[in-house]
């Protein structure tokens, strides 16, 4: 795998999301939800397993019709659209701003969503009753990424309140996840709808002294553009690191299971952090 910088991975990322999110003019589908967010429509849109899904996320953040919730990295809406309608107020948080647009035509009436980098949120301390961040830390190369972003969900969210860090691919499970990533793609794969390539996307970026320097004297024609090739790679993590940041910042951790209709189950985990 090749290694990148945290700035090459996280434009990937961000164009990947943003280019298909870009595809979605109107409210969107179930399965518009599945495609932005990266999903097998043919799995996820599934009634069984998305109420198995909902009950499951409800059940162990314990949360209800009063409780006020946050979820990092909500994408397109697709949990915000099972979650919102039963909780008191529901706010997503995204890094790409396009699939936030398609999340707030979903017309949720207690729903908020907002473009924010997870670790850095701009909530005051003890905001919520509860915080998820669910299939996203997958998508980070490295623990220290999500680690800072469960140190700011659990800084917003109230002392014996819940945060839900879910569907995290097991490392001790590699082959055998990559089975069940084989056998769904040879059963849905030839079902799928075909949607457009997705190209490069534009980034515009601030010029260091040095740029700005070129830039004056005319030695580049445009030093601020960049074409980001979107991507997105899934990682897989030790239960024992959670474990270990939970002993680190002294708050009660819990390794469970996934819903157990996911068929990822055995090779996925989720964590629960009880904030202090």
């Amino acid at each position: 795998m090749t290694t990148m910088t945290d700035g090459e991975w996280q434009d990937r990322l961000e164009a990947f999301f943003e280019l298909r999110a870009r595809q979605i003019s109107e409210k969107p589908t179930l399965d518009d939800l599945c495609y932005v967010a990266g999903r097998n429509p043919f799995l996820w849109t599934d009634e069984r397993l998305l109420a198995d899904l909902k009950s499951h996320i409800l059940s162990l953040m314990q949360i209800d019709q009063n409780s006020r919730v946050l979820e990092v990295g909500c994408a397109a809406g697709l949990l915000a659209l099972l979650v919102a309608p039963n909780v008191g107020k529901y706010v997503g948080v995204d890094l790409a701003e396009t699939p936030l647009g398609v999340a707030r035509r979903l017309e949720l009436h207690n729903a908020d969503f907002h473009q924010a980098a997870g670790e850095n949120l701009q909530f005051g301390d003890r905001e919520f009753d509860a915080a998820l961040c669910y299939d996203v830390f997958s998508n980070f190369p490295k623990f220290r990424t999500g680690e800072q972003i469960i140190r700011e969900m659990l800084r917003v969210v109230r002392p014996g309140g819940r945060v839900l860090v879910g569907s995290v691919p097991d490392r001790s499970k590699l082959e055998q996840s990559q089975q069940i990533a084989a056998q769904l793609a040879a059963g849905f794969g030839a079902q799928l709808a075909a949607r457009p390539p997705l190209e490069t996307m534009v980034k515009q970026r601030k010029l260091n002294s040095l740029a700005k320097l070129a830039s004056y004297l005319g030695v580049t024609k445009d030093a601020t553009a960049a074409q980001i090739r979107p991507e997105i790679v899934s990682y897989d993590f030790l239960k024992e690191d959670f474990i270990d940041l939970g002993k680190r910042l002294r708050v009660e951790t819990k390794i469970v299971d996934i819903h157990p209709r996911n068929p990822y189950l055995g090779t996925r985990f989720n964590v629960i952090f009880v904030a202090k």
